[in-house]
């Protein structure tokens, strides 16, 4: 009898010094949310298309909480804009995690220098 096929699942690590940091503590549930749908996208060489639409769905909010939760995440230094979207074109602006490798750049994890008078 043939052994069963198991799909390879896949894992989502965080540093726990970016968890422990003053930025992450003061992220809002949904840019946390929105964080952690987003690293299920993330490809060393490819910046994550995301979109406030998607977010909205994914996240179960509405379309202002999705893009303050977006606002957030880029403010506090987890998420960079790599290029803006077109919404009339049905293009999702690009963003790279900080915290992650990125075309093979170390990660530039601005999230460190956030301060609450930012």
């Amino acid at each position: 009898m043939a052994r069963p096929v198991r799909k390879k699942q896949q894992y989502i690590a965080q540093n726990v010094d970016m968890i422990r940091s003053a930025a992450y503590e003061d992220l809002s549930g949904n840019a946390v949310k929105l964080l952690i749908l987003m690293q299920t996208h993330w490809r060393m060489y490819e910046p994550i298309a995301y979109s406030v639409s998607e977010a909205q769905k994914r996240i179960g909010c509405c379309r202002g909480k999705a893009h303050e939760a977006f606002k957030e995440l880029e403010s506090h230094g987890f998420i960079k804009l790599m290029l803006e979207g077109h919404f009339s074109k049905q293009l999702a602006r690009k963003w790279r995690l900080t915290f992650r490798e990125f075309n093979d750049h170390k990660p530039t994890d601005e999230w460190r220098n956030w301060s609450p008078e930012n």
